[in-house]
């Protein structure tokens, strides 16, 4: 889930650069719907464990919808289905370009950066992933954005492709727990 989260963010984020402008976008709670297609990369499993009911039901509700809508999701992550999640925006998010905490072997270069698109070339280098990337975001509106990320190189030695497309839009000013 963790991985879905970051690179939905990727696209409106992901940028060490010298003073980019920020996307116009508005802070608090976003949903985020993502498409990921990967090709080279080790099959993920198809199928979360399941969580039996008695142990669901001891949770609280707010921590069971998150459990339960990661367990939806987990299965098309990387199939080019779907999945959608929940997460806070801050201001810091937008100033930094950097959420996802892009690894120190990775080098970006902001190409193209507006309030309303951003564009940006990934590059990571350590000894068992070399991948380069391209990120495109445009926010449509203070409360609508959409992304794009295309990916290629090697992931443990195999040749790796892939791609993210995905949407957000804005929910509101609070942000409620997720993480």
């Amino acid at each position: 889930m963790k991985l879905v989260f970051a690179l939905s963010l990727a696209g409106a984020a992901l940028v060490r650069a010298a003073d980019p402008t920020p996307l116009n976008l508005k802070v608090g709670e976003w949903e985020y719907s993502v498409t990921m297609k990967m090709a080279g990369m080790p099959q993920m499993p198809q199928q979360m464990p399941q969580i039996p009911p008695e142990q669901l039901a001891k949770l609280p509700p707010d921590q069971r919808a998150r459990v339960e809508a990661a367990m939806k999701n987990a299965g098309n992550i990387g199939s080019g289905k779907p999945t959608v999640n929940r997460s806070c925006l801050k201001k810091e998010d937008l100033a930094n370009f950097n959420p996802t905490h892009a690894a120190k072997s990775c080098k970006t270069t902001v190409t193209s950066s507006s309030s309303s698109k951003f564009e940006a070339r990934v590059e990571c280098n350590d000894p068992d992933n070399k991948t380069t990337s391209t990120i495109v975001a445009e926010a449509l509106s203070a409360e609508s954005m959409k992304f794009n990320m295309v990916s290629s190189g090697t992931a443990d030695g195999h040749p790796m492709n892939m791609t993210v497309n995905g949407t957000g839009k804005w929910l509101s000013a609070a942000c409620s727990d997720t993480k």
